[in-house]
């Protein structure tokens, strides 16, 4: 049950009701921005009704995103420099292979999505989506479809699929095409890959759309068919690669240089949430300035680290997540699950944690509701930041504190002008 509380972000009114009930509307999202699933349930998933930041909620959401990725990546370079660090986060020796591959070549692009929660004391970072994040066409499309059904109040902060096409492009050194590997079994996969192929295209850049096992050695590189591949453009997550049959192929194009990948294999480090309990295991390491960035992160502990006692008495203060859980699956919110049910999960958890499947806990953020034209909703704000520098909003709302494939997706505005006072 959503609280009200004091309305410090909001979303503003369109002149149009449903713009989306227009079919003009509903084809743009499919034929202009490759959104082919526009419903889950029954019920629509995306929404042209625009999130309005105010400047200095944008500075701060940026602020948070930046400083979060710098130190959680900082922490996941720890597992490159030590053994016993890497072993924490219990991954295949496939996995380990790949992520070493990557950073001995200094293959460091990167693109992380950090999602961020509205909390009472300001903005939150609950986790990093860094080895294969999604949302480029909700990204791209919702804040252009917005202003063409009449929302001008705001400036679109957005340009996450302009700067990832730029990245690419500057990483192939036009020494071969670009290869935009997807999961072939999730049709999300091919939409966000689809879309960066398509404005591959209209710059004149050479992009090939395929499943890693497309992949094939040429001489100390990889070709698909007779088509030499100079950058992987990897929606297809690290674990996935697991006993792949060309995976040796890969690892030596990847640990030669002659390949190189967006995003780099070793931020599964980064993607782990496992990171984030092991940046407050090292907080007696870091800098003062590192430290500092402790503050935008929950408390979070390996579910190994706290005792079941402890997360039986105290289950409203804490989530559960599985380390590299993916789209809000095995998240498990402890206010939103009874005694019964959170016993069983944590379990689970245990269980799987002690057999090298990394379980997290992370204390539980209350978050503050903004007001919709359909309700009080809670917030859960994606920020892109590519190499470092941020470059646009993902923003998903909830009736609950747990953000999955059924959340709301809306564009995202920041204010051109200061409001008025009433």
């Amino acid at each position: 049950m959503i609280v009200a509380a004091a309305e410090s972000i909001r979303v503003a009114p369109l002149g149009v009701r449903d713009p989306l009930g227009n079919p003009l509307f509903e084809q743009a999202l499919a034929r202009s921005y490759l959104i082919f699933d526009a419903y889950v349930s029954g019920e629509r998933r995306v929404d042209l009704h625009p999130i309005l930041l105010s400047a200095t909620q944008h500075q701060e959401a940026v602020t948070c995103a930046i400083t979060t990725a710098k130190l959680i990546s900082q922490i996941a370079a720890l597992a490159h420099q030590d053994a016993a660090e890497a072993r924490c986060y219990g991954f295949s020796d496939d996995v380990r292979r790949l992520a070493a591959a990557s950073w001995s070549a200094h293959d460091r692009y990167s693109l992380y999505r950090v999602d961020l929660l509205w909390g009472e004391d300001g903005f939150r970072a609950c986790e990093i989506n860094a080895d294969c994040p999604g949302g480029h066409n909700e990204a791209l499309g919702l804040p252009l479809l917005s202003q063409a059904a009449g929302f001008w109040s705001g400036v679109n902060p957005t340009t996450v699929v302009d700067k990832l096409c730029d990245a690419l492009i500057e990483l192939s050194r036009g020494e071969g095409a670009i290869a935009l590997i997807y999961a072939t079994a999730y049709a999300e996969d091919l939409q966000v890959c689809a879309l960066i192929h398509r404005e591959l295209q209209r710059r004149g850049v050479a992009a090939l759309l395929a499943s890693p096992t497309a992949l094939r050695r040429k001489g100390k590189g990889l070709c698909i068919g007779k088509q030499k591949v100079s950058v992987l453009y990897r929606y297809f997550p690290t674990e996935y690669m697991e006993g792949q049959r060309n995976l040796t192929d890969i690892l030596e194009a990847v640990a030669t240089g002659s390949v190189r990948t967006l995003s780099n294999f070793a931020e599964i480090f980064t993607q782990s949430k496992l990171a984030f309990a092991r940046a407050h295991v090292h907080q007696t390491s870091l800098s003062p300035t590192e430290r500092e960035g402790l503050r935008f992160v929950p408390v979070t502990y390996a579910v190994s680290d706290v005792s079941e006692e402890q997360l039986h008495a105290e289950r409203p203060k804490w989530v559960l997540k599985r380390a590299l859980g993916r789209v809000g699956e095995e998240v498990f919110v402890g206010s939103l699950l009874s005694d019964e049910d959170w016993i069983r999960v944590l379990a689970q958890a245990k269980q799987e944690h002690a057999q090298g499947e990394a379980w997290i806990v992370q204390a539980f953020v209350p978050q503050r509701p903004i007001w919709t034209p359909f309700g009080p909703r809670l917030l859960t704000l994606g920020a892109y930041v590519l190499n470092g520098r941020f470059c646009g909003y993902f923003a998903r709302l909830t009736p609950d504190s747990h953000a999955s494939h059924n959340a709301l997706c809306l564009p995202v505005f920041v204010r051109s002008e200061p409001e008025k006072e009433p």
